[in-house]
């Protein structure tokens, strides 16, 4: 394990959670007390909408530069803290030491329900929004913070947005971990008691078993998120038995963890169609547009993530990999004769 930086956190959180006045947190985020208070009460935010996946849209509350840049370096003292505090059954949104026996990543996350028969899948709605201020508040006031004299308030005016956990802020995600905790020990207990296997990545919970999933312990389950203050996604609980492929935060769960069926597939179709735009882009003298380097960053992030999961010196995450670097660069001679009329003189 890498002791250099288990000490780091282990400063980090000595540091912080022995502030004592909202002058020393002032210290410790570089920023004026005048100033940071004015940015607890008048939050600057951008609001707007991205598609999700399975349609509909998302709201993301992007905060303004200077309030981003705060949440950041407190966002590092919270991952530090609760490196050390975290439930055994979150595997996301955690910081990662090198060498550690523990890894928290997707991988491992799924892992945990390798050559279980029976699977249950649970999704949370609005997870971020679903945490609010005055769940924060507790989060400061209890330990391992246990602040007092207006610490408490102004963290959780800093980094809440009317009244709950904004979608889009560096400090939502470790603060959702800190409000499961609760939550994340009477599932664990819960799942002792039936035998199964319990983890969370996010809002996205698995239960593993090698006995049937019953309908009357799915809402046992349905009831205890409910009594913590979450609503279960109906639309997205899925229960799967031995010969249903099992699908946990995306990845295939056998004996083993790989990806989905259809990962590299639709993988590959996509970087195909980012040669041939990129070539007709090329052919007719057109700049990159906004859509396709959005596109790019969306595929080299869906490659890196099969790298990840199936090792860099995998034969078809290389052939994927060297297909992208082909498409985004190709041969000049792909180009092909250029129309004087296509070229932009106007750039």
């Amino acid at each position: 394990m890498d002791k250099k930086t288990i000490a780091r956190h282990q400063h980090n959180k000595a540091v912080f959670c022995s502030i004592g006045s909202i002058r020393s947190l002032c210290s410790l985020l570089k920023m004026d007390q005048r100033r940071l208070s004015l940015l607890a009460k008048q939050p600057p935010y951008r609001v707007f909408n991205v598609p999700k996946k399975d349609g509909g849209e998302r709201i993301i509350e992007a905060p303004g530069a200077e309030l981003k840049k705060v949440l950041g370096r407190l966002n590092r003292f919270l991952q530090s803290v609760y490196f050390f505090e975290k439930s055994s059954a979150a595997f996301g949104f955690i910081v990662g030491v090198q060498d550690d026996n523990d890894r928290r990543n997707v991988v491992t996350n799924a892992r945990k329900h390798a050559g279980r028969a029976y699977l249950l899948n649970v999704d949370l709605i609005d997870f971020f929004h679903a945490v609010t201020r005055a769940r924060i508040l507790e989060i400061f006031l209890g330990a391992p913070f246990q602040f007092k004299r207006g610490l408490p308030d102004l963290l959780a005016d800093l980094t809440t947005y009317q009244g709950r956990l904004p979608m889009g802020t560096p400090t939502s995600p470790v603060l959702s971990n800190f409000a499961c905790r609760e939550l994340d020990a009477r599932l664990t207990a819960y799942a002792g008691d039936m035998l199964w296997v319990y983890t969370r990545y996010a809002d996205d919970m698995s239960f593993s078993s090698n006995k049937p999933i019953d309908a009357d312990k799915v809402d046992s389950v349905r009831a205890i998120i409910r009594e913590a203050g979450f609503e279960v996604n109906e639309r997205k609980l899925r229960v799967y038995g031995p010969e249903d492929d099992k699908i946990v935060t995306g990845l295939l769960v056998t004996d083993k963890v790989t990806l989905a069926p259809d990962y590299l597939s639709k993988l590959d179709d996509d970087i195909r169609q980012l040669h041939h735009v990129l070539l007709v882009q090329n052919e007719q003298g057109q700049l990159s547009t906004r859509w396709v380097e959005q596109f790019k960053k969306n595929i080299i992030g869906r490659l890196n993530f099969a790298g990840f999961v199936l090792r860099r010196n995998n034969e078809s995450y290389m052939e994927l990999k060297d297909a992208y670097y082909t498409a985004i660069n190709p041969p000049q001679e792909d180009f092909g004769a250029v129309s004087w009329r296509g070229f932009p003189y106007n750039l």
